[in-house]
């Protein structure tokens, strides 16, 4: 990225998708400069495995590539929560935005100190809602578990209730909701199996 940065100084990159095959890692890029020519022509000497151009014109380059990920690219396997997309590199960084719970941010650290990450904190911001942590099956089942009264007391509807409605198992039903419950208890009460030291910034 800073070699790039040096060489064209205006140039902007998208990260539009991230994929691991084998020990190697597949990333499309969306590249933006005034010098698609000449950004074409520095490819060849990337020091990955492949280089695939996929589209060009006067400003926009996407190019996919294949080759051996940065440590920093482990982080998010190692904290359970991948980086909102796409993920940008201007001026030879990258900007990368995680949304995650409060309670895992000594994680965060950690992993990125242990792989010898140089990074910068921005900002943090207090929007987090932790059903965005949620994927968009747990949000409609837990959803349909408040409406039918799942959660009342005494319940109003029980899991086979539920899993009639959505023509699955109870297990499943049983799986999806204990998985969903897990996050917003601890985005609410912290892990304590987290880190014990507490960064403050």
């Amino acid at each position: 990225m800073k070699a790039l940065a040096e060489e064209f100084p205006e140039i902007s990159i998208r990260f539009l998708a991230n994929y691991p095959i084998d020990e190697d890692v597949c990333s499309v890029l969306e590249v933006r400069t005034d010098e698609t020519e000449r950004f074409k022509e520095t490819m060849e000497y990337w020091d990955t495995k492949t280089v695939e151009l996929l589209h060009s014109d006067d400003e926009t380059v996407v190019v996919m590539l294949e080759g051996q990920p940065p440590e920093g690219y482990f982080v998010s396997d190692d904290i359970g929560y991948h980086p909102t997309s796409p993920v940008v590199a201007r001026d030879g960084y990258l900007f990368i935005e995680f949304v995650m719970p409060k309670s895992k941010m000594d994680t965060l650290w950690k992993s990125l100190d242990e792989r010898d990450v140089d990074y910068d904190v921005l900002s943090i911001t207090e929007g987090y809602d932790v059903v965005d942590s949620l994927t968009a099956r747990q949000r409609e089942i837990v959803t349909v578990a408040i409406e039918r009264g799942y959660y009342d007391n005494p319940r109003e509807c029980s899991l086979t209730d539920l899993a009639n409605e959505f023509d699955v198992n109870k297990s499943v039903i049983s799986g999806v909701l204990h998985r969903a419950e897990g996050e917003i208890i601890k985005d609410a009460l912290g892990d304590p199996r987290d880190s014990e030291t507490t960064v403050q910034i």
